[in-house]
């Protein structure tokens, strides 16, 4: 069981399985690994899923839930950030256009904007298939602005 119990407004404290994570440095365990671009961060966008990653969401939902998302539904999915302990609820969902995946709601708030992601951070993320639970983590961040 993480240490960190760090509890902020908005967010809940963690009671996602935590035994079955490895630990954050074992690049096999990011099945999404992301260096963040201008897109991701904008606070007028969705974070989109590269064709792979969304594949490796989708597999990892169940069938309803990629129903849904499929047909341009909100899935709603959570997400624990391993650095601060926390979990989040965020929205999947299919873009109106073409057949790609991302998070629109929760993203900003819980992520970009808590988080102070920029451009250049790495983030990594991966599903659990047992449970569809999103695990979230900062791998490297970029060089600070003076």
């Amino acid at each position: 069981m993480s240490k960190r119990t760090r509890n902020d407004s908005n967010e809940q404290s963690n009671n996602a399985p935590m035994k079955e994570i490895r630990p954050r440095n074992d690049p096999s365990q990011w099945k999404i690994r992301k260096v963040l671009g201008e897109p991701d961060v904008a606070l007028d966008r969705m974070f989109k899923f590269t064709r792979p990653e969304a594949e490796h969401v989708l597999c990892s939902i169940g069938n309803e839930r990629v129903a849904k998302a499929k047909e341009g539904g909100d899935v709603r999915v959570k997400m624990v950030d391993l650095d601060t302990g926390t979990q989040h609820e965020l929205s999947f969902r299919k873009v109106r256009c073409g057949n790609v995946f991302g998070f629109k709601l929760g993203w900003l708030t819980h992520f970009v904007v808590r988080r102070r992601l920029k451009v250049g951070d790495e983030i990594g993320m991966y599903v659990d298939p047992n449970s569809s639970v999103f695990y979230f983590s900062v791998l490297s961040s970029a060089s600070v602005d003076k």
